[in-house]
């Protein structure tokens, strides 16, 4: 006996998610709920009590005594029949009634004989399972046994919608709790976000001045960095400032090159999550590298292009960050015969910033940009 054969297949659906949303099923034993067991028992003057939940392949007891299991297959149960009447189902010989005389209860030890039980229906009606009591001999119930089991019946359901509201009450405070010590830890990022983005908006003011010759040329490269720093902080605050796709920050650069006929420049590697302190530090070393590229290098005629590729391995128990930017096909290279902002930022920033192993390679053929740094673990604002 399946429940699909007594309820529609979408109607049993839709019970068994309501008496889920309970979030009763397995839990450990309660006082409450073994109370009225017992109460139930004792006025009925049954060995046997039942609080039985009907899930789809077996019968769960909330509380039980007299025996002695938590669960039986569904093909065992009696209160699958009993939570479908209306009322109380009472069967004074099970060994007479055809739908249970060749139940193994019934046919084999405990040896049942007397059933009532009082279906548990939520407010609406859905009906979940059964108060009941069992005798091993063939009786009935008086009038007060009877009106008893139906009220004991409806405290069951009390409790458990007391319960719900309990646990959903709880769920509520958690998750207030957690939004409130995200918004705290969300605003102590910012004050330390706010402030780094500051000092590196001061320095890039003093580096760009004391690179360029004139103020026209240090408002364009000023101006493009600050443009390339905010791309990456727009990366940044949708992941509440804690990490930016490797992917996209390279992007941000080089998508300028994307709608050209002949590809000119390949982005290599694994989806790789940056935290913010090594976003804003590779984000500018890629613009720099672009900046250069389109001035000097490969991105300065129609046939050059760069090849940009990562990957993450462990060492010595850390995860570092392996990138590698190459330039092929531009004007022969020469290293350069002083040092402006981007060599500056690429040799002595990064080590000193991310600690970062770098290698800068002027081969004639073309730039070659090498970085190895430690990725940064964990995360000061939870995910939302």
């Amino acid at each position: 006996m399946l429940n699909g054969n007594l309820l529609p297949p979408e109607s049993e659906t839709e019970r068994l998610a309501i008496l889920r949303s309970y979030g009763i099923l397995d839990t450990p034993p309660e006082p409450a709920f073994d109370d009225l067991v017992q109460l139930a028992a004792r006025i009925c003057q049954t060995p046997v009590a039942l609080i039985s939940l009907i899930d789809d392949r077996r019968q769960w007891f909330k509380a039980e005594v007299g025996l002695g299991v938590r669960e039986t297959p569904l093909d065992r149960s009696i209160c699958l029949t009993a939570m479908l009447q209306a009322g109380l189902t009472i069967v004074p010989d099970l060994t007479e009634d055809p739908r249970f005389a060749h139940n193994p209860l019934v046919t084999g030890e405990p040896n049942l004989r007397f059933y009532a039980g009082a279906a548990l229906r939520t407010p609406d009606g859905v009906p979940l399972g059964a108060l009941c009591v069992f005798d091993s001999v063939v009786r009935e119930l008086s009038q007060d046994q009877f009106v008893t089991l139906s009220i004991l019946a409806r405290q069951v359901m009390a409790l458990l919608e007391l319960r719900r509201t309990v646990a959903d009450c709880d769920a509520k405070v958690e998750t207030s709790c957690q939004i409130e010590q995200r918004q705290t830890l969300l605003v102590r990022e910012l004050h330390h976000r706010v402030k780094n983005t500051l000092a590196t908006v001061q320095a890039l003011v003093g580096a760009t001045g004391r690179s360029t010759g004139s103020f026209d040329e240090f408002n364009h490269s000023f101006s493009s960095r600050i443009t390339s720093l905010a791309k990456t902080h727009n990366l940044l605050t949708e992941d509440y400032w804690q990490t930016a796709p490797l992917r996209e920050i390279a992007l941000n650069e080089l998508k300028p090159f994307d709608e050209s006929r002949q590809p000119r420049f390949m982005l290599i590697g694994q989806p790789v999550e940056l935290s913010a302190d090594l976003a804003v530090p590779v984000g500018m070393a890629l613009h720099e590298l672009t900046t250069n590229a389109v001035r000097y290098g490969a991105l300065s005629n129609p046939t050059g292009h760069v090849r940009v590729q990562w990957n993450v391995d462990e060492v010595e128990g850390t995860r570092k960050l392996h990138l590698e930017w190459e330039e092929v096909g531009g004007p022969p290279v020469k290293e350069p015969q002083h040092r402006g902002f981007g060599s500056t930022l690429l040799q002595r920033v990064l080590p000193m910033q991310c600690n970062a192993a770098v290698e800068v390679q002027y081969a004639q053929e073309g730039l070659r940009f090498q970085m190895s740094a430690p990725l940064v673990e964990r995360r000061l604002v939870p995910t939302y």
